[in-house]
């Protein structure tokens, strides 16, 4: 079991949801947290309630947009400088559209989501990856999606997004197996969070973060941090969506036809009923 008091966390997207709760679990059990996200004003915020837990956790904030080319290093780059070393990389920043893939709009809507759910955190992993693999320690926390496991109608980006993510932290755990580097991997369902202010989305699709069943955002922020002293290869969380995982793995053929007759079809019917 790893001790969390006195590690650097680096938390992405750190501004409000899974990134806000993410650092208040880790700095509540005395991890120094480097906060970043677009918003300086809310990480200002985060930062004051951190630095008054009198436990000695310590804030810095590096405000950035993780969708701007070299950003991701220059976050990486100072939250290395601070301290000497990043201990603990969170990568939780993401975005989403929830439309048809012929009403979304390559340049405002699929770049920017590719670049924040997948690229960013490779470029943050590959600035960082040096430096933990010389230490012969280090945890690297990637924030998918029950969307990255079964994929959804209307959610195309952020699925393709998610489902490479999965991969590119499969495929880094084995490189780096055995050098003292964990590699985890989130799997929320639906979370409580600002996430529907975001995505544009579509009349009628079903918005993870306002439905009835959502989880509250801290409780994946304490599955975060447990993850840093117990690491595991993927959770699934809450963990009643794993059997509904593997069962539209096992029964592809059903799972497609409830899609499309349960979803999809009245979405396009709702769709083209409201156009001029």
């Amino acid at each position: 079991m790893k001790k969390i008091e006195g590690l650097v966390a680096l938390v992405t997207g750190a501004s409000s949801g899974i990134g806000e709760a993410a650092a208040r679990s880790l700095a509540k059990r005395g991890a120094h947290v480097v906060l970043t996200a677009r918003r300086k004003d809310r990480l200002e915020a985060l930062a004051g309630d951190i630095r008054r837990l009198a436990n000695g956790a310590e804030a810095l904030i590096v405000p950035g947009d993780l969708t701007v080319h070299g950003e991701a290093e220059r976050i990486a780059r100072e939250a290395l400088a601070w301290k000497g070393r990043v201990d603990v990389l969170v990568n939780n920043a993401g975005a989403g559209r929830m439309q048809f893939l012929e009403d979304i709009d390559p340049q405002a809507d699929i770049r920017p989501v590719l670049e924040l759910d997948l690229a960013a955190p490779i470029f943050l992993t590959r600035t960082l990856l040096p430096a933990m693999i010389e230490r012969k320690s280090g945890t690297i926390i990637n924030i998918s999606s029950v969307s990255a496991l079964v994929a959804t109608p209307t959610s195309t980006i952020y699925c393709a997004a998610k489902y490479g993510l999965n991969g590119f932290s499969d495929a880094l755990r084995y490189e780096v197996r055995g050098m003292g580097i964990d590699v985890c991997l989130v799997c929320p369902g639906p979370v409580r969070t600002e996430f529907e202010q975001h995505i544009d989305g579509l009349p009628g699709a079903m918005v993870p973060s306002s439905m009835p069943n959502a989880i509250p955002a801290s409780r994946v922020g304490e599955c975060i941090a447990d993850l840093v002293r117990r690491p595991k290869r993927c959770v699934v969380i809450p963990w009643h969506y794993t059997p509904a995982v593997w069962l539209c793995a096992l029964f592809p053929g059903p799972t497609d036809w409830m899609m499309e007759h349960g979803y999809t079809r009245p979405l396009r019917k709702n769709r083209k009923s409201k156009q001029p």
